[in-house]
């Protein structure tokens, strides 16, 4: 693959996700210094979420039920529609799995590439960009009044109206190479 269609990038300091066909990997070395793991709450509507703790424990909270995921627990499922979020724990290494069902690989790969695009990173606070990415990725953020019309128009409007007006363009439409 070339560098444009690498398969592991750094989310954050010790922290990397790697693409694998019909899965990602989430590795967190857990170090002293090493960024806390935390993926905030979210739902989606076309497709369900497989997690799987390889190695470590991450907290995955499902509506309202918190579990405290590891190798022995199985894997989470979280079904579409349902709120969801993961956070790691601090020093504590840990390796998962995020699989979908329908598996849809094209279209989580496509999600992960594009909000990994976006000028200046996660962290550069570029809401616009990120409900463009949602809009066409099958995400929606969680407001603290969890109503999902509203979460639901606030990333239609965003992400599918004013980002194409703001001169906004995902950075990959498909997986195939140009």
């Amino acid at each position: 693959m070339s560098e444009d269609y690498a398969d592991s990038f750094d989310l954050a300091k010790g922290i990397t996700l790697t693409l694998e066909p019909q899965l990602r990997v989430v590795k967190v070395r857990g170090g002293e210094d090493d960024d806390i793991f935390v993926v905030p709450p979210h739902w989606h509507e076309s497709h369900d979420e497989l997690i799987t703790v390889l190695e470590g424990k991450l907290k995955v909270t499902i509506g309202s039920e918190v579990k405290v995921c590891t190798p022995e627990s199985g894997t989470a499922f979280v079904p579409r529609g349902i709120s969801h979020s993961l956070e790691g724990y601090k020093g504590v290494p840990s390796v998962f799995t995020e699989r979908t069902n329908p598996t849809n690989f094209d279209t989580k790969e496509l999600f992960f590439r594009n909000l990994l695009a976006i000028p200046g990173g996660l962290e550069s606070g570029s809401l616009v960009p990120a409900m463009q990415v949602f809009y066409h990725g099958d995400g929606y953020p969680v407001f603290p009044i969890h109503w999902m019309w509203l979460e639901k128009a606030f990333v239609v409007i965003i992400g599918g109206y004013i980002a194409p007006l703001l001169g906004y363009r995902l950075k990959y439409e498909s997986l195939k190479k140009t």
